[in-house]
Order: structure tokens, then C-alpha cells, then sequence
């Protein structure tokens, strides 16, 4: 854990009392939690991974082969690995353009000579490039009543044919068999895995989004540390999965995590912590002071800019963490509302996330999808399209700050005045700094923006405690994220950097600066990487597949796809990412974007290729880059930038309650959401940037 979020949290623990109804709320929580963790614990220790059957399977040209497979209930689920066309095969089309193979589940006879029973054929299409590696997969119900059915059917139809008593004969000892069938001119080879326990998603449905309702309340009502709330959740999701007899294998799991979002926070935090040794963020709050003048507002303004503008190349969580320090001490002694300030921080580096892929971990997962990358998305187009819309939110944001906020941003709490009281009794002005104030007092003044009112004391002061402490390591730091941002821009052209990825180019700038400053003790900036958001972004990624294979994001995709084919042909895009976007938006405000973020991706690639959609991808992708990031500003868990942002003035003495959060920050939800739903009507719909 950050040695500055730990000595937070031990100096909350000093400061918290105890009491009668604290006791009572802390047993309850302890044996829900204990509950959840008994549940998980004896669930997994007594159920063992479903074994699954892997084989391989080669159809020769215009030939069938067949593969036994034994039936445990009415469906069994069927995945193919090969040089698959997934987007073909997804949308169930017929085409003869592309090889094929049809593949579908069979009752033979004993002889295996002749199909007594058959489902529909399943349509898989083939790459010619046999370096393509995809998987698809399909759940084929596959009853017993069928043959009750048949045999029935057939002795009412032919009661004293005796030519059928075979036929009846033979469904008796009948097999179940998975046909290929070849429609291909070459031989095609595909790895088949079968699951004769799939899940039934009507059930499945239900549960994942109790998952997701009981993760929300464990959090929005503190019942544990959040990193802890998600990983047990997890844990019950995973044991949710091995009741229903789906139990997922060790190496599954570690497949689910998205690696190359986690290599991006890695090399990210891993800079950020050598430059914030540096003082460089501090003395970067003296500069906005400066160039305001000591007026409140154009400070605000410029610390809201330098938010965003650090946000667009780290990540916007860290930003937050190490801004709001220095923001604290300027509004103390400033006598400005500071927990108004910090919340306004929060929003700056939510909206400034929103921009690049490396800035946020919404942005970094839905980057980094694999179909988001096929369909032609890197670090420039993506910064590109997000840039406008981001610009405009920062001006008007400010405005609409200004203009709801103007007066309230000097109305100070009970607990800032005392402070206040303290620290103006305490004063005791260094000789160097009333040289300072001196110097200061006879350089020429602006006339554009004259002085406030104790600007000279204030900036003198804020001068002897904040400035860049190690000039060499914060050349070092911007050497090494200088690297990084060249090499983002870089991977953008196809043949310059070919083997390059988002994650391995932070990783490997983070590589740079830990030789350039030559650090013999690497245990410390290791200590320095929030290990425990890196656990809560891996138990996400884990709980968000498992609610995929619930079953609830294909059923929200068809809710939402089912509103989508209503409207005419021409305006399903249009309508689609408008969808998309609230919908996106409203989920990130109440649960972390981080989390919703995975879901909304998959829930996109779902709709595009359902068959009867006319949908685009980019547009969707872009809806939910910008529903995910300007979403969560609605509260306070929409971001760990919000939660550090109160983590943080909580450690000061200032308390961000859900509800203050709220008041200010889901007006400017709407309020921007409203902005990217223009920008994406216009720019998709009228002008066709896709």
C-alpha cells in the first residue's frame, strides 16, 4: 500500500470513537462478511473444476467427421478454436463466399450410418490466414422429449408399419454425436471443447445481478474496505459458478484479468511516485497561485487545468492523490470551502481522464479490448475523438461551477474556522520570508489582474515549504514519461513500432527511470505501486466475466438491442450510442466505472454482432469511453479518483459525504453527458466520423 494512503488510514483509526451503536453495526458486519466467507470457502474447497472434453477434430474437404459426446442434461455447450471469422459466425449468416464448416449435435443410430434426430446446423465460417486464432462458442438444447415425440408421432402416423419397429429400435440405443461437416475445398482443423453442464441463463440472470446489487450495498453503506468487499463478492461469484456445475479452472480465471490494463497502471504508478518525491506537484500549486493573483476563482480554474492537463498521460487516480495535498494547504490558507475544492478536483480528473487510453482505467479497458483494437482504435484516433468533447466540458464545466458556486465557495464549515482560528493565533513569520514578502512587494505588478488581499504574505509563505526538492530525478521522471507519451504516438503508425502495446510501452518506461535514478533498494518504489487498486481492478475484471457467463450482459444487449430495432435502419447507430451513453453513464455514477466499464465493452461487441443489428462498433465505443468517464462524476464511488479525493481530505479533517458529493457533482453529470450526446449526434450522424 502508498505509505501516504497508510498513514491516512492509521491516523483515521486514532481519531474514530467507539461506541454502543458502532459496536453493534461492527459485529453485524463482521458475521455478514464471515457469512460470505464461510459460504465461498466451503463451496470451493468441495467442488472440484468441471473437467471439460478437449480434443481435435480435422475435416477433410466435403466430408463429415463425427465425435461422441455424453449428454449430463438438455444442452451441452460447444466451443471451437481455430482460424475462425468470428464476426461471420456470430451473426449467423449464410454465406458462400467464405469456407465452412456446419456443425451441429446428432442422436445416430447404433451403426452410426443414418441421423435419426438433428439440431439446426451452426454456420462456423473459416480464415484463409490460418494465423488467426479465434474462439466462438454456442449452447445447443438437445432433449429427450424430442424422442418421445418422434416415437409417438411415429406409431400414431403408421401404427402397423413394421418397417419402422427399426426405426424405434434404433432411437432405443441411440448415440449422441457432434457432427463437422465440411463446406471447404481444404482440410480444416479445429480444437473442440465441450461443456455437457452449461448454464441456464434464466436463473443465471438473476443471480448475477444480485452479484452486482449486493457489491453496491456492501459498499455504499462502508460495510468493509472496498478492495476487501470486492475480492470477497468475487470469491462468491466463483462459488456461485461451482454450484451451478461451472466451476472455472485456476488458469481460466488468470485468462479473465485484462494484463495489458494492469501493465499500464503498473508503469504508471511507478513514475508517478518517483516525481511526487520531487515536490513537483506541490510547486505546481504555488505556480496556479501565483498566476491568480490569490483570487479564488482563476485559481480554481488553473488548478482544475493542470488536473486535467496531468490526467491525459497519468493516470487520473494518482493525479487526484497527489494534487490534493497541496490543494488542501492553498485552501487553508486561502479560507476557502475545502472540501468544495477537492470535490471540483475529482470532477477536473475525471473529465481530463476521459482523454487518452493511459489516462483512467475505463479508458485503458476499453483500449485495450481485443475487438476495439481490430476494429482499427490506438492512442492517437482514440485521443483525437475524445479531445473536443473534453475541452468543452472543461470550459463550461468551470462555468457551471462558477455560476451555481460563486458565493458558496467561501462559506466555511465549523471544523475550517477553528482551523482557521488556530493557525492565524499561531503565525510566526521567518525572517526570510518577510525578506520574501519585500521582494516580492517591488516587482512590477499586472494590470490585468491586480493582487488579492494578503497575496504577498500568502505566496511568500507557500514559497518556503513548497518547491521542487530534487531537480535530477524530476528531469529523470520527465525523461521517462516523455519516452512513454512519444512511444503512445508512435504506436499509432502500423509499421513504426509493430510489436509495441499500450501496456509493454508503460511498463518499459517505468524500466527507464528505475535505471536512470539508479536506486539500489528497489523494495521501495515497489511499496510505493497501490497494490491493493491493482487487486480490486483484478477481482473486477474476474466478477465481470462471471456475470457475462450469467448470462446478464447478452440479456441487457438484447433489452437494449430489442429498443435499438425499433427505430428505422438509418438511425440504429444513432440511437444505439445514445443508449449506450446514459446508459453507461447512470451505472458509472452508482457503481465504479472501472467496473462497468468491462460490461458495457462486452456488452457493445455483443450487440454488433447480433445478426439483425445494423450497428457500428466505433460510435458504441465511443459512447461508452465517455459514459464511463464523465459518468462518474454523479458520486462519490463513480471513481477511485472521488474516493481519493476523500480519502485524502478525510485524513485532513475533512469529511466528502456521499451526499455532498452528490449535490455537486450529478448536476454536472447530466450537464456534460447532455454535452457528449450533442457532440456524438453531430459527429457520428451528420458528419459520419466513423
Amino acid at each position: 500500500m502508498n505509505p501516504i494512503i497508510k498513514k491516512y488510514r492509521l491516523r483515521l483509526r486514532k481519531t474514530e470513537r467507539d461506541s454502543t451503536t458502532g459496536y453493534v453495526f461492527r459485529i453485524i458486519r463482521i458475521v455478514i462478511l464471515l457469512s460470505l466467507w464461510t459460504g465461498s470457502t466451503i463451496i470451493l474447497f468441495l467442488h472440484t473444476p468441471e473437467e471439460l472434453t478437449t480434443s481435435m477434430v480435422t475435416v477433410m474437404p466435403n466430408k463429415t467427421a463425427l465425435r461422441n459426446v455424453k449428454m449430463k442434461q438438455d444442452s451441452v455447450e460447444i466451443r471451437l478454436n481455430g482460424a475462425i471469422n468470428a464476426y461471420l459466425t456470430n451473426h449467423r449468416v449464410r454465406t458462400s463466399n467464405f469456407s465452412a464448416v456446419g456443425v451441429r449435435l446428432e442422436w445416430r443410430d447404433r451403426g452410426m450410418n443414418r441421423s435419426l434426430w438433428r439440431t439446426g446446423m451452426w454456420m462456423v465460417y473459416m480464415y484463409t490466414d490460418k494465423k488467426k486464432y479465434l474462439q466462438v462458442h454456442r449452447v445447443f438444447q438437445f432433449s429427450i422429449s424430442g424422442w418421445q415425440h418422434e416415437r409417438s408421432l411415429i406409431q400414431r402416423t403408421l401404427p402397423h408399419d413394421r418397417s419402422l419397429e427399426s426405426s424405434v429400435y434404433d432411437w432405443a440405443f441411440a448415440q449422441t454425436v457432434i457432427s463437422f461437416e465440411s463446406m471447404s475445398k481444404d482440410p480444416v482443423g479445429l480444437l473442440v471443447t465441450v461443456n455437457s453442464t452449461p448454464l441456464k441463463h434464466g436463473l443465471g440472470i438473476l443471480y448475477a445481478a444480485l452479484l452486482v446489487i449486493g457489491l453496491y450495498a456492501i459498499i455504499i453503506w462502508d460495510f468493509s474496505d472496498r478492495i476487501l468487499s470486492t475480492l470477497l463478492i468475487t470469491a462468491m461469484s466463483l462459488a456461485l459458478l461451482t454450484v451451478l456445475g461451472n466451476r472455472p479452472t485456476v488458469e481460466t480465471i488468470v485468462s479473465w484479468v485484462d494484463w495489458e490494463t494492469m501493465m499500464i497502471l503498473l508503469g504508471n504508478m511507478v513514475i508517478t511516485s518517483r516525481m511526487a518525491d520531487t515536490g513537483f506537484f506541490d510547486y505546481l500549486a504555488v505556480v496556479a497561485y501565483r498566476i491568480a493573483k490569490g483570487h479564488a476563482w482563476l485559481l480554481i480554474g488553473l488548478l482544475g487545468f493542470f488536473v486535467g492537463l496531468t490526467s491525459t498521460f497519468v493516470d487520473n487516480a494518482t493525479v487526484v492523490l497527489l494534487f490534493c495535498p497541496p490543494v488542501i494547504r492553498l485552501c487553508e490558507v486561502m479560507d476557502l470551502r475545502t472540501t468544495l475544492v477537492l470535490i471540483i478536483v475529482a470532477i477536473y480528473a475525471n473529465i481530463g481522464g476521459s482523454i487518452t487510453p493511459v489516462s483512467g482505467p475505463p479508458n485503458t479497458i476499453i483500449a485495450t479490448n481485443k475487438m476495439v483494437e481490430s476494429a482499427g482504435i490506438n492512442f492517437v484516433r482514440f485521443s483525437l475523438l475524445m479531445l473536443p468533447t473534453a475541452l468543452i466540458c472543461l470550459a463550461s464545466t468551470f462555468g457551471l461551477i462558477y455560476w451555481t458556486m460563486d458565493k458558496k465557495i467561501y462559506i466555511l464549515d465549523e471544523h475550517q474556522l477553528n482551523l482557521a482560528k488556530k493557525r492565524r493565533e499561531n503565525i510566526r513569520t521567518s525572517f526570510d520570508i518577510q525578506l520574501r514578502i519585500a521582494e516580492l512587494r517591488r516587482q512590477p505588478r499586472s494590470r490585468m489582474i491586480p493582487p488579492a488581499e494578503g497575496y504577498f504574505v500568502t505566496l511568500a509563505t507557500l514559497e518556503a515549504s513548497n518547491f521542487v526538492r530534487k531537480k535530477v530525478l524530476l528531469v529523470e521522471s520527465l525523461l521517462a514519461l516523455g519516452f512513454a507519451a512519444f512511444c503512445f504516438i508512435l504506436q499509432s503508425v502500423p509499421w513504426a513500432i509493430p510489436g509495441a502495446s499500450l501496456g509493454w510501452i508503460s511498463i518499459l518506461s517505468a524500466f527507464l527511470l528505475l535505471i536512470l535514478i539508479d536506486q539500489k533498494d528497489i523494495v521501495k518504489v515497489m511499496a510505493s505501486v497501490e497494490w491493493g487498486i491493482m487487486l480490486l481492478l483484478a477481482s473486477l475484471f474476474i466478477l465481470t466475466m462471471v456475470v457475462d457467463e450469467l448470462g446478464l450482459i447478452h440479456w441487457l444487449g438484447s433489452l437494449v438491442l430489442s429498443v435499438i430495432l425499433r427505430v428505422d435502419e438509418s438511425y440504429q447507430t444513432m440511437v444505439g450510442m445514445l443508449l449506450i451513453l446514459w446508459l453507461s453513464a447512470l451505472l458509472s455514477a452508482f457503481i465504479h466505472n472501472a467496473a462497468v466499464a468491462p460490461i458495457m465493452v462486452k456488452l457493445c461487441t455483443d450487440m454488433v454482432v447480433y445478426d439483425e443489428g445494423q450497428i457500428r462498433l466505433l460510435p458504441l465505443i465511443w459512447a461508452t469511453s465517455m459514459g464511463t468517464s464523465y459518468g462518474a462524476n454523479g458520486t462519490l464511488l463513480g471513481s477511485l479518483a472521488n474516493e481519493f479525493a476523500a480519502v485524502v481530505g478525510k485524513a485532513h479533517g475533512y469529511k466528502i459525504s456521499f451526499r455532498s458529493f452528490f449535490v455537486v457533482g450529478f448536476p454536472i453529470m447530466l450537464f456534460t453527458v447532455v454535452i457528449c450526446s450533442i457532440f456524438l449526434i453531430i459527429a457520428h450522424s451528420i458528419f459520419d466520423w466513423h
